[in-house]
């Protein structure tokens, strides 16, 4: 195997040599009156004299060689949609892998997709893709190297396995795009192709992988003219039926939704998205964790509407969309101030009553975007001490805004405002962020210059206002094999975006410097790798106190045989202070130097079954702290339509050092550090079994297990040193969360779906520290569980297709 791989890419070397790669491609669509029937034959009379697109290149393994098969791509277009026909060839079609998934996932399969940009600005792109099992892929592309796969539009492929290949055809309907009235008959335009069992990346186009960005790198599509964008109004009315009964609990309850979503097209270019009345029950459970630090745990937004055209809204840190619908402000409150008897009813999440969102660009590049969320007021009812029942407020009627415009620039630049609001009535504090954002390439791509300014306004009652910055700049060079940059963030001690956006913790003035080689071609068994060197420097905003430098070594390097290895070593030479451990401003807590060492291997996907491995170890010699950790990850493919991948978490902590409580002596402050031994062991089983293109089935079973030990307690010293304490309270402890989400989809209509949920949930929280992770699984599954089932309907209605009926 080797041996022949070597010899192709000494054949492929010298081609390379003879050919040089042809860029800026153009294919010319054909317009036609009578639309082809979407079955991958390919045999109507509007398939014949088309200018085809042809002659791919390798993306990877080989950047820039020709593809080892070659495609044949069609492009014809109505006043309705855009037709593409793609011949794909294959001189071993029985080869050709087919493993179905769930839509908007790329699985073991060959796949075949098209990106398009009306707007020919390079700053976003519109994806379809269809896998040779017929599995559907949509997303979008921009300038910043991201793919929204969350993106969905509603369109109609079907793909053939023939004796020459494979064949792909698409119907994209002008409602799936945006693009100017007046378009130019010039799109940028490039097609992508993947043969799986090559792990061969083809483009019709040439993209140099050496060269930061793809968009930049696009063909052109001409001849589409004299077509209208069409209105674009779609509904997507949904009802579902829930079954719950709460853990502890023997009965059942039930209760009904429905509501609705509605995307309007204002005009070409705008989109208005709005949820009413949403329900968001079959979205997976957040994996909980024990968190020791003194900071928030970021969760994943798994919510539908909140992940699905968003990208606009994503700048540095100041829209977090968990904050919507999220715990109300006086939750915590309530359940530490009551006892669980006196509590009858305390919501843990605020109701989101609707959401809304209008983004698109202008023909003159500019990107405008709204965003606007109301939640409704959140009440507890308690039982006071008087006995008698009392309503308490726990956050009022809250309304979150956010505005950005992002006009795009020559080279792939471009400049962004945007701002941030939540609003909470006229007696509570009204939280504003502002931010300018932007970034300078040159005319090759090669250099950048990028950064952000924000700023934060915390309005409050008594007319007093905190008032907060951070920016961030980076320079340097992206493109080549050799890399560097160097990168400032500085963080105020009264910034704070966290009303509406995340940010860990502020009061930070921290630089550093990278540099990092790449090889993209082939070198002897070595495919490709990326080696990487970084020093960061850490102190605080105010007072400008030093806090941490660190010196790191990574490498990623994916071999011949695909097999891909990597790592990375790192030391903190010097004592770091942590200035947040402590709970108490103006106290820091001293960690001795330090070291540690990573490392992954991930095989060949290809192969039906895989194991994943990843582990590392970090020291520090003073306190004998010893951390070690290391997951096993296999994946199983019995066939196309069932998969198994199961990950098991191993991590142990040895003397590790961290808060316990403070408190008031003497009026001075007493702070108690613990040593601790902290197990943790986790374990998700995924599984997947795909009926067909259209339909699947999900489970997913996942056990938390923690367990802290404390071996001896300090008194923290206010140099950031500690001394022995008398202190000596048991606060030892295990956890455990097991949930398990089982969902069937069946797409039974273009955009329509019906879900059927099951989800169960078990919390353990034990004060007696299990002995052993099957002591505690054992007490898990044989705590109460809270169990719920769903079924959801939502139907897809087209205006232009109802305007065709009635």
């Amino acid at each position: 195997m080797l041996v022949r791989l070597f010899l192709l890419l000494i054949l492929t070397n010298f081609t390379l040599i003879l050919f040089a790669q042809e860029k800026d491609k153009q294919v010319y669509a054909k317009r036609i009156q009578e639309a082809p029937q979407i079955d991958a034959y390919l045999d109507e009379e509007c398939w014949a004299n088309t200018d085809i697109a042809k002659g791919f290149y390798q993306v990877e393994p080989i950047n820039g060689a020709p593809a080892t098969f070659d495609s044949r791509v069609r492009i014809v277009y109505n006043n309705d949609a855009i037709f593409i026909g793609a011949m794909l060839l294959d001189e071993t079609p029985e080869k050709i892998l087919t493993e179905l998934s769930q839509r908007d996932d790329l699985p073991m399969a060959d796949y075949f997709g098209v990106y398009f940009d009306p707007f020919n600005d390079n700053q976003n792109a519109y994806g379809f893709f269809v896998t040779a099992a017929g599995v559907q892929v949509d997303m979008k592309a921009n300038t910043y190297g991201n793919e929204d796969e969350s993106w969905d539009a509603v369109w109609t492929s079907k793909t053939r396995i023939t004796e020459k290949g494979w064949i792909a055809e698409f119907k994209i309907p002008y409602s799936a795009l945006r693009f100017p009235k007046n378009t130019s008959d010039t799109w940028g335009f490039n097609i992508n192709r993947n043969i799986k069992r090559l792990r061969e990346n083809t483009s019709w186009n040439f993209v140099d992988t050496e060269i930061s960005g793809f968009l930049t790198q696009q063909g052109e599509l001409k001849g589409i003219e004299n077509i209208t964008p069409p209105l674009r109004l779609s509904f997507f009315p949904y009802a579902s039926g829930h079954v719950e009964k709460a853990a502890g609990e023997d009965k059942w309850d039930y209760f009904t939704n429905y509501g609705m979503d509605l995307k309007y097209g204002i005009n070409e270019s705008f989109t208005l998205d709005v949820t009413l009345i949403p329900d968001f029950g079959h979205v997976q459970s957040d994996d909980k964790v024990v968190n020791f630090s003194p900071f928030e745990i970021y969760y994943q937004e798994r919510r539908p509407f909140f992940t699905e055209g968003t990208e606009l809204f994503d700048k540095n840190g100041v829209f977090y969309s968990r904050r919507i619908g999220d715990e109300p402000d006086g939750y915590s409150e309530i359940e530490s101030k009551y006892s669980e008897e006196d509590i009858l009813e305390n919501p843990a999440k605020t109701q989101l009553i609707n959401a809304t969102k209008l983004s698109g660009k202008t023909s003159g590049g500019l990107g405008i975007g709204v965003f606007n969320a109301m939640t409704a007021a959140s009440h507890a009812k308690v039982i006071d001490s008087s006995g008698q029942e009392k309503h308490i407020l726990t956050q009022p009627f809250t309304n979150y805004n956010m505005m950005v415009f992002d006009q795009a620039l020559k080279n792939n630049s471009y400049i962004s405002l945007y701002n941030t609001n939540v609003y909470k009535g006229s007696g509570e504090m009204i939280a504003n962020v502002s931010g300018l954002d932007g970034r300078i390439r040159d005319k090759k791509n090669r250099y950048q210059l990028k950064g952000h300014l924000n700023v934060s306004q915390d309005y409050h009652p008594d007319s007093t206002t905190d008032l907060g910055f951070n920016y961030y700049l980076n320079v340097g060079k992206i493109s080549g094999t050799f890399r560097y940059n160097y990168w400032q963030n500085v963080e105020s001690d009264t910034y704070d975006p966290n009303e509406m956006g995340y940010l860990q913790n502020n009061n930070e003035f921290a630089h550093g410097i990278n540099f990092s080689y790449h090889i993209f071609d082939p070198v002897g068994i070595i495919l490709n790798s990326v080696s990487s060197f970084e020093l960061q420097h850490r102190s605080l905003y105010a007072p400008r106190e030093y806090t941490s430098f660190y010196m790191e070594i990574d490498n990623r390097t994916t071999f011949l045989n695909y097999l891909t290895v990597g790592g990375e070593t790192g030391i903190q030479p010097f004592s770091t202070y942590d200035y947040f451990e402590p709970r108490v401003e103006g106290w820091k807590l001293t960690q001795p130097p330090n070291y540690w060492f990573d490392f992954f291997v991930s095989p060949d996907y290809r192969k039906a079954f895989v194991l994943d491995a990843n582990g590392g170890i970090w020291y520090s010699r003073k306190y004998d702290q010893f951390d070690y950790w290391f997951s096993l990850s296999p994946r199983i493919r019995v066939s196309d339509h069932l998969s198994f991948n199961h990950r098991f978490n191993f991590n142990d902590q040895r003397n590790d050092i961290g808060y316990v409580l403070d408190s008031i002596n003497n009026n001075k402050n007493v702070i108690i550090i613990g040593s601790r031994n902290i197990r943790n062991i986790t374990n998700t089983l995924n599984v997947n079994y795909i009926f067909t293109d259209k339909s699947s089935l999900s489970f997913r079973m996942r056990h938390y297990w923690l367990r802290a030990n404390y071996n001896q307690y300090f008194r923290l010293k206010e140099d950031g040193g500690l001394q022995a304490s008398e202190y000596n309270e048991y606060n030892d402890f295990s956890f455990n969360a097991f949930n398990i989400d089982m969902v069937f989809t069946w797409n039974f209509a273009p955009g329509s779906e019906m879900l059927l949920v099951w989800k169960n949930a078990i919390y353990v929280d034990d004060e007696q520290a299990a002995e052993n992770y099957f002591d505690g699984f054992r007490r898990t599954v044989n705590s109460p569980a809270s169990n719920g089932f769903t079924i959801k309907l939502m139907y897809y209605l087209d205006y232009q297709y109802l305007k065709k009926i009635i």
